[in-house]
């Protein structure tokens, strides 16, 4: 089975629940920093500005009750400067809305010094304004990224990462609806995090997390057909931007993270969008791909993703994904495509990914599997031309091989059916040479099974 991804990014091995740790310091994954911020709602309305002048004084403002909070616990010089300026224009939600742009200027100056004993409280209220302001934040979104991004991308200690992880968390939930429409400006701002430039493989697998929250916000009904192609085609345009370069591994594993964490819900379970991110990716396999390719950047990313969601999920979860898979393949099988004899490689690939992973158990019904396989090599080989040398390996590697490890893993109730089609799709002019090199092969990988399926074809 082809590599799919350098494995650099990793993620910690699930462990027994434990009663929750009391140290004051625990690493926590931004997806379980989101999870912690169910009494928080998103962002739906106008929810700050649009109160009557006159409510305003009695409204709650959160920047002032954390600035008085911070003024009792925090001494550090940079806060002590901040306080000083902001406690004359914050003294009611009134001011703060008047004096908005001097606030930010404050917090801005003040983060952008990364002084540690001042940074936890000036991004409490960093997200503390954006609580007040509601859509009138919008405007200071991105320089507040920036900000936060700034912090995660230098080498930080723990408790400052666990503070920024906690900024970002409550922007992307408090603001997703705002965000979510164009993905493009804030996945610009955390790509060089998770790969795109060097950083360590911790915060990688943060802003990898990190934005994957916002792609299955962007997944739901309302912005799937938009926003999610929209976030997909560019992640995918943004990386063949940097091919051949040292980064490009690294920030194809973080791709990957991305995506599958989109896909993954809690426990073994599949998130809801799942099926729809899945299919995003496989409708935006580039037209390059669609020929015989020494190096399928984008069906690697995909072909990672389903690895990772396999080890993820069970049977029952992955189902929904598999069905995707499959009604994708069926798809591309009825197009009438003329001059892509070879458009049907990447969903043979991917579909030996889902067979071949974990010995194909997260497979539950292997005939539709099959017969969709099969009859994807039968339409290659009826197809296909004469072919160079360097095709003749890549045939080797993303047909035969992907064929086998089908062939291995299906059981044998599900192949029966197929094997006349098989073979004889194997024996046309454009596949016949390697015929006898996948019987040779197969023997090897399973000599069982290739006496019970292959010799009599093969002695023939």
């Amino acid at each position: 089975m082809p590599a799919t991804s350098s494995g650099r990014i990793t993620k910690a091995r699930k462990g027994k629940k434990l009663t929750p740790h009391q140290k004051n310091h625990r690493w926590e994954s931004f997806t379980t920093k989101i999870g912690k911020l169910h009494s928080l709602d998103p962002l739906r309305k106008v929810r700050r500005h649009d109160l009557e002048a006159e409510d305003l004084e009695a409204s709650t403002s959160y920047f002032r009750n954390g600035l008085e909070k911070w003024n009792e616990l925090n001494i550090a010089t940079g806060f002590i400067s901040f306080k000083r300026g902001a406690l004359p224009i914050s003294e009611s939600l009134a001011q703060i809305l008047h004096h908005e742009e001097k606030i930010m200027d404050l917090l801005a100056q003040h983060i952008s010094m990364q002084q540690k004993e001042s940074l936890e409280p000036l991004l409490d209220l960093l997200t503390a304004l954006a609580h007040d302001l509601g859509v009138r934040f919008e405007k200071h979104y991105a320089r507040a990224l920036d900000l936060i991004v700034a912090i995660a991308g230098k080498h930080q200690d723990v408790e400052v990462i666990e503070w920024t992880f906690a900024a970002l968390a409550f922007l992307f939930k408090y603001l997703s609806r705002l965000i979510v429409p164009n993905l493009q400006p804030t996945y610009d701002v955390l790509a060089p995090l998770f790969g795109k430039t060097r950083h360590p493989q911790y915060i990688a697998r943060f802003a990898a997390e990190a934005t994957s929250f916002l792609i299955k916000k962007a997944a739901a009904p309302a912005h799937r057909e938009t926003a999610l192609v929209s976030i997909v085609q560019h992640a995918r345009d943004d990386l063949a931007s940097i091919r051949g370069e040292r980064q490009f591994q690294l920030y194809q594993d973080g791709i990957m993270t991305m995506f599958a964490e989109s896909i993954k819900g809690s426990g073994e379970t599949i998130h809801s969008t799942g099926p729809s991110i899945l299919r995003a990716l496989l409708r935006a396999i580039p037209e390059q791909e669609l020929e015989l390719t020494v190096e399928p950047y984008w069906t690697n990313v995909i072909c990672g993703v389903v690895t990772a969601v396999i080890h993820h999920s069970n049977p029952t979860s992955f189902a929904p994904l598999l069905e995707t898979l499959i009604e994708e393949a069926q798809a591309r099988l009825e197009e009438e495509v003329d001059g892509k004899p070879w458009r049907l490689t990447p969903l043979i690939k991917i579909l030996s990914i889902a067979a071949g992973v974990r010995a194909g158990n997260r497979v539950t019904d292997w005939t539709p599997l099959v017969r969709t396989f099969v009859s994807m090599i039968d339409a290659t080989a009826k197809a296909a031309p004469e072919v160079s040398t360097l095709e003749s390996s890549l045939i080797w590697r993303d047909i035969i091989v992907s064929a086998a490890i089908v062939w291995h893993h299906a059981p044998v109730d599900a192949l029966i059916p197929r094997i006349n089609n098989f073979t004889t799709a194997l024996q046309r002019e454009s596949l016949m040479r390697w015929f006898i090199p996948f019987c040779a092969y197969f023997s090897e990988l399973d000599a069982q099974r290739f006496r019970s399926l292959f010799q009599s074809y093969f002695q023939r």
